[in-house]
């Protein structure tokens, strides 16, 4: 097996939430990083993505449409990023040799199971954006390609946007805040995503193909994550229960978004830590609380 630093990692979605945090770990562990992202690299050109692709060894695909909402408005558009570029970054690295990580996400199911979610469990999304995410997944597995696809939900980190920030946000203009508590998952930090995907990197002669599911380990209602992060943050601000039917909105979520992730915790030889200590060490590490 080579060593990091002789490996070529071409990052797509480099300047997203967890693409961010992949970038500086890929680096600090060694590895030759390619960092592609708009306006620059649009995965959506085929030209410009086998141009990027023609001196890697493995790329890792952080791009996606990810506009929940917006998607069920511009469908066709979630389905080229999310669908139809995953095909053919599939086709070319399967024709050159190229592992590739794909990003997927928790929204392929509807979150009727009443436990956590394996790889094996049917697929059935609720909204245009699981629909394209799933079909990304299936696109990509059908060309052949050395694919390692992972399924993360409820990430958070320190670029973009995301239920942490916007949360505290809302904290500091108002007494009271109104937090849904019939959706279950696993507050995840992208930093964490990152170490395991700089773990996976490293494994070319054993290098785990299909499916894998990553969360942080147990699970908290968003209700609850936010008393956690209220509590964490030293904030007044009263958190009250409710249900997603007193928000209503263009896509709808899943209730259980709850993964089983013995499978990845086998592949990195090592259990995944609690939701707790990583959100809230980044909670500490925020500017302004």
């Amino acid at each position: 097996m080579r060593n990091e630093k002789d490996i070529r990692v071409v990052v797509l979605g480099a300047k997203g939430m967890l693409g961010s945090d992949l970038v500086d770990k890929l680096t600090q562990c060694g590895f030759k990083v390619v960092a592609l992202d708009l306006p620059e690299f649009n995965i959506t050109d085929n030209c410009q993505l086998t141009a990027a692709l023609a001196d890697a060894d493995l790329v890792v695909n952080c791009a996606a449409y990810t506009n929940v909402d917006k998607a069920e408005s511009e469908e066709e558009l979630a389905y080229k990023v999310n669908a139809e570029a995953v095909e053919n970054l599939g086709v070319f690295a399967a024709a050159n040799g190229i592992r590739v990580i794909h990003i997927s996400t928790d929204f392929v199911f509807d979150g009727m199971l009443d436990r956590p979610y394996t790889e094996d469990d049917p697929t059935s999304p609720v909204n245009v954006y699981g629909q394209s995410k799933l079909e990304g997944e299936k696109r990509l597995i059908n060309t052949g390609a050395r694919s390692c696809i992972i399924r993360v939900q409820w990430t958070y980190g320190h670029h973009g946007t995301n239920f942490i920030k916007k949360l505290l946000e809302f904290a500091k203009t108002r007494d009271s805040l109104k937090v849904v508590e019939d959706q279950t998952g696993s507050p995840t930090a992208t930093i964490e995503v990152a170490s395991a995907i700089c773990r996976i990197a490293g494994m070319e002669d054993d290098f785990p193909q299909g499916i894998y599911h990553f969360a942080a380990a147990g699970f908290a209602t968003r209700y609850q994550t936010a008393q956690f992060i209220i509590t964490n943050s030293g904030l007044d601000t009263e958190v009250t229960p409710c249900s997603s039917s007193e928000f209503p909105s263009p896509a709808k979520r899943p209730n259980n978004s709850r993964f089983d992730c013995s499978k990845i915790e086998r592949v990195l030889g090592c259990q995944i830590k609690p939701w707790q200590g990583p959100l809230e060490m980044f909670l500490k590490e925020l500017p302004c609380r």
